[in-house]
């Protein structure tokens, strides 16, 4: 994506084309609203890529005498911008593994990186100065967490399953805050978020037994086999964003916005040579293997079927290289200009009606379809994704938010 901003990625609408769409780059974000992961290739699974929103920061309020405010409840951008700020690495065990190392019985595990709130000491500014050659750079810290609890981990840091609060509804998972490597680091973190004191703060981890069905935008049975579940996404498993859209998009900001970092919009898949929103078409496609890679993958295409438009809320505001919610210039008087690019969504991208509460729409939801997956087990290797692979398209209609195809 270093070249997203090339004109040569942004067909206008209806364009003619030549070749067959790609996928250009796949990104999966194992912490939910934090910092994404850049990939080669990825593994398609029933709940969206493999990693991908596994884990979630969520705060309690402490000593609160009001039910609600002590509950879990989890943080984004959308309150806290400089989880953006919040670099991930994926970690996972290769052939030559330590089998008997914790993180590879563990399958791995995420290094999580962020600024020090403190003020440097002059041995961290020296030290700062010898790793990265920038007088203005500022020490960071680093945790690990496990991708996987073993039963010893469990034990020994006590890791229990608790509920917690996505939006509106209620969801699960294993508490992680009391491993280690993870409860040192949680109060800087708090203190890099802004936190406040009154308030604690954890990591939860999706299992799989505690995937939520999904309830809008059902998709038919009979594409996709048994109905859909996701993890700690929003709604469904995977997302998928065309770089010629984003270019549409940020040719109506105001000057001083653009060009717009299509990170902004944290999709699973992006793809190129198609004209903009040409994506809103389609309701079934294939990803047809023409990747370079070498690694082995199931000999078959994955099918997805696309159930809806992406409503978009004000996560796309946040600039994902400074961390901070952008505007456009003030008119004169005013002393903040209006939030971009939510301010042209809701003018230019409010395409449909489905949802009420939407700032605009922009990219589409993704279901993988249950006859690819269960062919991919069957052949006892990964249903694989690849940068470069090409996207058929088999089926294409109308999208309104909301609706529910075939009842489950």
């Amino acid at each position: 994506m270093e070249d997203q901003y090339n004109p040569k990625f942004g067909i206008p609408p209806a364009a003619p084309v030549d070749g067959q769409v790609r996928i250009k780059a796949i990104y999966l974000h194992p912490i939910k609203s934090c910092g994404p992961v850049e990939v080669d290739r990825a593994v398609l699974t029933k709940t969206g890529f493999m990693y991908d929103r596994c884990f979630a920061l969520a705060t309690r309020a402490v000593n609160s005498n009001d039910p609600a405010a002590s509950k879990w409840r989890f943080i984004s951008q959308r309150t806290k911008p400089l989880m953006s700020q919040i670099k991930i690495e994926l970690c996972v065990p290769h052939k030559n593994s330590d089998s008997h190392d914790s993180l590879v019985q563990s399958g791995g595990c995420l290094v999580v990186t962020f600024e020090d709130p403190d003020s440097p000491s002059w041995i961290d500014r020296v030290e700062t100065l010898f790793y990265t050659w920038n007088l203005s750079a500022r020490p960071h810290l680093s945790f690990i967490v496990p991708l996987n609890v073993t039963a010893a981990q469990a034990e020994e840091s006590q890791v229990k399953m608790k509920p917690f609060g996505i939006h509106s509804r209620e969801a699960k998972g294993l508490d992680m805050g009391g491993i280690s490597s993870i409860s040192t680091a949680l109060p800087k973190l708090k203190k890099f978020l802004d936190i406040p004191q009154d308030q604690s703060l954890t990591l939860f981890k999706c299992t799989p037994d505690t995937m939520t069905p999904t309830n809008l935008n059902l998709a038919p049975l009979e594409h996709i086999g048994s109905p859909a579940v996701h993890g700690y996404t929003d709604q469904q498993p995977v997302n998928i964003n065309s770089l010629s859209s984003v270019h549409a998009v940020s040719a109506l900001l105001p000057t001083e916005n653009q060009p717009m970092n299509a990170l902004r919009f944290r999709a699973n898949i992006w793809i190129e040579n198609a004209p903009a929103y040409e994506e809103e078409t389609w309701k079934r496609f294939r990803i047809l293997s023409k990747g370079n890679g070498t690694k082995p993958r199931a000999s078959l295409e994955a099918t997805l079927s696309v159930v809806c438009r992406t409503s978009r809320c004000t996560m796309p505001n946040v600039n994902p290289e400074t961390g901070r919610f952008d505007t456009e210039n003030p008119l004169p008087g005013k002393k903040r200009g209006k939030a971009q690019p939510s301010t042209a969504l809701v003018q230019y991208r409010t395409v449909e009606t489905g949802n009420k509460s939407a700032l605009g729409y922009l990219g589409m939801h993704c279901v993988p379809e249950d006859k690819s997956l269960n062919e991919a087990e069957g052949q006892e290797a990964g249903l694989y994704v690849e940068v470069g692979d090409e996207i058929e398209v088999l089926e294409r209609g109308a999208h309104l938010y909301g609706s529910t195809a075939n009842d489950y």
